[in-house]
């Protein structure tokens, strides 16, 4: 099964902002729900998520929400350093620790936080994947920036969720 989860041409990533107003969450949820459903009719049956607070961790829990109805589809939670979420507050860390729990294979790329290690999480999606799905402002800076672009020079196709 790991072999499969690490095949690029049936496999998805995300990338998004860690923070989505209230008042656009309720749609974004939708939205997701909708996207991945169409992706998985087209053959994707894998997608890696970083397990960062918010777009991350709100796309991994639809990709949970919807294994029943679809049951050949695989959460993969790409950790970019052990501890990633301990400085994070009780609720960010219950919403981590559920979803790494039904997760169907999670990596955990370094023991340490180091300089850039987060960087190198989403460059091991990048290198595991052949789409992105995105929740990125157009602001060039950040992470969700990186992996954008990165996608987009690989001629990866795009969705971005942004309005």
């Amino acid at each position: 099964m790991a072999n499969a989860l690490l095949n690029p041409s049936v496999s998805v990533a995300f990338t998004g902002h860690r923070f989505i107003s209230f008042e656009k969450q309720t749609e974004l949820r939708k939205q997701l729900r909708r996207i991945i459903i169409e992706q998985y009719k087209q053959g994707m049956t894998n997608f890696f998520c970083g397990m960062a607070i918010g777009f991350d961790l709100l796309a991994a829990e639809i990709v949970l929400s919807l294994k029943e109805s679809c049951p050949s589809l695989n959460l993969v939670a790409v950790i970019p350093f052990r501890e990633q979420a301990e400085k994070w507050n009780s609720q960010h860390q219950a919403r981590y620790r559920a979803v790494l729990d039904k997760a169907d294979k999670v990596f955990v790329l370094s023991e340490n936080y180091y300089n850039g290690c987060l960087l190198r999480r989403n460059d091991f999606m990048l290198a595991h994947v052949c789409r992105l799905i995105s929740y990125f402002d157009g602001e060039s800076k950040g992470g969700t920036y990186y992996t954008f672009q990165k996608a987009k020079s690989k001629g990866f196709p795009i969705i971005n969720l942004y309005r």
